[in-house]
């Protein structure tokens, strides 16, 4: 008896001894940190009206291509901060709010589709004030700790004079830096007609019937960079984008939050595994004595009790 109760109570406290094991999940080695925390909340503002399709940028580019790789390329530069995007033609939405998930926001600008010939209703590079100052006002509501970076993708080009004549000086007191990225040449190009395929044609101009030629507008640009208070940057062909994120100033920490990194060979699965093992025969246990009490309880049968009357 003595035996059998040593063996219960070391179970149980090779139960309890395990459990504790588990949550300190022990191993042995460094795994390294695939990637870094920064300070940096990059809110990317990017035109998609049709302009943006017109090809001259990189020789015969569409604008879109251009502005596409360099964001991309400013992702990979910039590693562990969050981005956003607020996107704007006829109207201005956020099509992807603060994240971490490079992959989300990269999915964003892959798949950011420009407004047909006839979906809009003119540009205006000052659209999507008001719902970039909610944006921001909202981030800094959340982690006031954090900087905001405001990156402008566009040509400049307006079309059109409907619009509530908004600065961004109005929100440039929310951030902390950025940059403005102009994509097209003054001269100006033509646009696709479908997609960014010219052999479907060129949008035509409706007044003259001819080919319609988009002209960036440098100098709108520059004043949009002013009121933000960021630089400008004509951008003609790819690369540079590391120097832009660089001048974001962003400070990292540790990927693993300021807490030891986790070990290279986590040991916890073995734990586990005895732990269970334990718990396994603790249930068996348990459920013999279960068993056994209920033969002793159970009443006679009859027969037996007719037997004990009889004596």
């Amino acid at each position: 008896m003595r035996t059998t109760t040593a063996l219960v109570t070391a179970r149980r406290v090779g139960i309890v001894l395990l459990f504790v094991v588990v949550l300190l999940r022990p191993g042995f080695g460094r795994a390294e940190v695939p990637t870094q925390l920064a300070d940096l909340d990059v809110v990317v503002v990017v035109d998609r009206t049709r302009s943006m399709a017109a090809l001259d940028h990189d020789g015969h580019q569409p604008r879109i291509t251009g502005a596409q790789a360099d964001l991309d390329a400013l992702a990979e530069a910039l590693p562990g901060a969050r981005f956003g995007m607020l996107a704007f033609g006829t109207d201005a939405r956020v099509v992807l709010p603060l994240t971490s998930d490079t992959a989300a926001f990269g999915a964003a600008v892959e798949t950011l589709y420009l407004e047909g010939p006839r979906d809009g209703v003119g540009s205006r590079a000052d659209r999507p004030v008001p719902e970039l100052g909610e944006l921001l006002e909202r981030a800094a509501e959340k982690d006031p700790q954090r900087r905001r970076v405001v990156v402008y993708v566009g040509d400049g080009e307006d079309t059109t004079d409907e619009g509530t004549d908004a600065s961004y000086e109005d929100v440039a007191d929310l951030v902390a830096g950025g940059v403005v990225l102009g994509y097209g040449t003054t001269e100006g190009a033509p646009m696709p007609e479908d997609e960014l395929d010219a052999s479907a044609g060129y949008v035509q101009d409706p007044e003259t019937g001819d080919t319609a030629v988009s002209k960036a507008d440098l100098d709108n640009l520059r004043t949009v960079a002013d009121e933000l208070g960021v630089p400008f940057r004509h951008r003609t062909a790819p690369g540079g984008m590391s120097g832009i994120a660089e001048s974001f100033a962003a400070s990292y920490s540790d990927g693993a939050g300021g807490h030891r990194r986790p070990a290279e060979h986590d040991l916890t699965w073995l734990a586990g595994l005895l732990l269970l093992a334990l718990l396994l025969l603790e249930l068996r246990t348990g459920w013999r004595a279960v068993w056994t009490s209920r033969h002793v309880l159970a009443p006679a049968p009859a027969a037996d009790r007719r037997k004990e009357v009889v004596r």
